[in-house]
């Protein structure tokens, strides 16, 4: 099936461009710190702060948390939205969750961590490999939920606000567990969010321009 891009009203064009251009300019203030290293020290002052809090509860929380985050876990959850969507016949959101979720991994994986290079703090409490900024964890897996609540806010306006907290709380959860397992600093938590702000405006902004339907939600 091929994607028919079409307009919508500008001012919601407009609106998104300027929130689009606002984060995007966060993103780049704060990796500019990062990699000057000027929040180095905040970093590891915080990072200290949230290890205080050590308790065997907090680390079975912390293991399970970062779990759910795993790149196989949210395959499969990106899997099995695609195979919903596909049965209820919804091709163009079925398509916008194929492109953006392989978009992110593809950012994130391959462009933005071996460009910035950032080591993760040592010694982490399990076995990660990779670079740390931004996080893929919290990027990824916020932009797919985000852009389930959105879908889900959509077609039933009731659970909407409750799907978007819910998803922040595990995202959340995610990132804290990241810190609590002293595997990310907390600047790549933040850029993180960013990303995934711009990975899901970039999935609304699809989606309206090839479904007319979503256009004034």
């Amino acid at each position: 099936m091929k994607i028919k891009l079409k307009q919508y009203p500008g001012n919601r064009l407009n609106n998104t461009v300027i929130t689009v251009l606002t984060i995007l300019l966060l993103f780049i203030a704060l990796t500019v710190a990062v990699v000057s290293g000027t929040l180095d020290a905040w970093d590891a002052t915080f990072l200290e702060w949230v290890r205080r809090l050590d308790h065997p509860s907090l680390m079975v929380l912390a293991r399970v948390s970062y779990f759910t985050g795993e790149a196989e876990v949210a395959v499969f959850i990106v899997i099995a939205g695609l195979g919903f969507l596909c049965w209820k016949r919804y091709w163009q959101e079925a398509q916008v969750l194929a492109i953006s979720a392989l978009g992110v991994l593809i950012l994130i994986d391959q462009i933005l961590k071996p460009w910035f290079a950032r080591i993760r703090p040592a010694p982490g409490l399990i076995d990660v490999h990779g670079k740390s900024y931004p996080s893929g964890h919290v990027s990824g897996n916020l932009m797919l939920y985000l852009y389930f609540s959105y879908l889900i806010a959509f077609h039933f306006p009731k659970w909407g606000t409750f799907f978007y907290i819910l998803s922040t709380i595990l995202v959340a959860l995610m990132g804290w567990s990241s810190l609590y397992l002293n595997i990310h600093w907390v600047t790549d938590l933040i850029g993180g969010v960013c990303v995934a702000y711009l990975g899901f405006l970039f999935c609304i902004t699809l989606l309206k321009s090839i479904s007319k339907k979503y256009r004034k939600f």
